[in-house]
């Protein structure tokens, strides 16, 4: 225990003892021979070591005493407070970036990719509006795009020799309009349909479906097997490249799923968690893409803490070594838009430091995810991989 002055503006500690115990614990910073502390700092050392806090007139300042000083130039202090004390709860250490930080601790993860080859076909497929989906009879000519490729459906999922007919899902019928010879009709009228008249008509029930075509196209051409994610809770699952829906020497399951979050839409954080909960419950990795976005299309985003963790066993501190993570504080029931995640991705890209998401959740546990970077050859997107994080 010991006690905190608010003076002038400003939380310090004078006691030579504690200012001597909490410095080398790296709290706060030492000024004119008093420690001048962190409004998170002072929080902690109220909440958890039991400090006591007074100002000028040696009134005695709570936790909500302090709180109310700052909530409204910083409405998420709360969450911002309980990433800072369950850092600190871990025995590790976590400070406020400082300005013009720039290291080089990012973790990137290459995907191997090919170009997509696809043979030259003659032939036709119906569209259906409502179902968002195309059928073939011609299987003579189809087949092939779909037992090298695994483009469209024939038969039924894993029981491709039951029935007699091809299905493109929404994705694969605007792919294969936009790149392959084959024509598609409307079940309604007969008429010969276009990218443009298919994509317009889906618009009008799905808003972001040319966001999500265009991250699926961008895998496809790169020799990657898009399929639907539904029973995953994402958009899409994904298969690297080779693999076959037939011949049992290159199938595989899918490893990955992949989830697009346009700029334009707000996520509660609790729906958001949920998804990479899933994928990591049932192993899979959760690959996240935010496309379409342009130079005007980010924001100014301030983050929140660079956090310090472990090397070789030993806990790095601010005197021994870099910090290992920047960090992002969020709670459950909050949202959060595409165009702020990508530009807060964009800004750890500039600290050079990966990105940890530090969610709190209504008991003020709190989850880490972690960010990491995806070398997707010659892709104009970027994308992320983000797992579930124990420091």
């Amino acid at each position: 225990m010991g006690t905190i002055k608010y003076v002038k503006g400003n939380f310090i500690v004078d006691d030579v003892n504690d200012i001597g115990k909490l410095h080398s614990s790296f709290f706060g910073k030492i000024e004119k021979g008093v420690l001048t502390l962190q409004p998170e700092e002072v929080l902690y050392l109220i909440d958890i070591r039991k400090f006591d806090c007074v100002d000028e007139h040696d009134n005695t300042l709570g936790f909500n005493d302090v709180v109310k000083m700052f909530v409204n130039k910083n409405p998420k202090i709360f969450a911002f407070y309980n990433a800072f004390r369950d850092w600190r709860d871990r025995g590790l250490f976590i400070t406020r970036p400082k300005k013009g930080i720039k290291l080089n601790r990012r973790i990137s993860v290459d995907y191997p990719s090919e170009k997509l080859q696809l043979p030259k076909i003659k032939s036709k497929a119906y569209f259906y509006p409502f179902d968002m989906i195309s059928v073939s009879e011609d299987l003579s000519s189809l087949r092939k795009l779909f037992e090298e490729f695994w483009i469209g459906q024939l038969g039924v999922y894993k029981r491709h020799e039951k029935g007699s007919l091809i299905k493109f899902d929404i994705f694969e019928t605007l792919f294969l309009v936009k790149h392959t010879d084959i024509k598609f009709f409307s079940i309604e009228d007969e008429e010969e349909l276009d990218f443009s008249t298919i994509l317009n008509i889906v618009s009008k029930v799905r808003k972001d479906i040319k966001a999500l075509y265009e991250v699926y196209e961008d895998w496809r051409l790169k020799g990657f097997v898009i399929k639907t994610g539904y029973k995953f809770g994402s958009h899409f699952r994904i298969y690297f490249p080779g693999v076959s829906p037939v011949r049992k020497d290159r199938w595989i399951h899918s490893k990955h799923v992949l989830h697009v979050f346009p700029k334009y839409e707000r996520l509660l954080i609790s729906e958001w968690a949920r998804v990479i909960r899933v994928a990591h419950s049932v192993r899979k990795t959760f690959v996240l893409g935010i496309p379409e976005m342009k130079k005007d299309d980010f924001e100014d985003v301030e983050l929140d803490f660079v956090a310090y963790h472990r090397e070789g066993g030993k806990v790095i501190t601010p005197t021994t070594g870099d910090p290992s993570f920047v960090v992002l504080t969020l709670s459950e029931d909050e949202t959060i838009g595409g165009a702020e995640l990508a530009s807060a991705l964009k800004e750890a890209e500039k600290m050079g430091l990966d990105l940890l998401l530090a969610v709190t959740d209504r008991e003020t546990d709190v989850t880490y995810y972690l960010t990491k970077k995806i070398n997707l050859p010659k892709s104009k997107y970027e994308y992320y991989e983000i797992e579930w994080f124990q420091p």
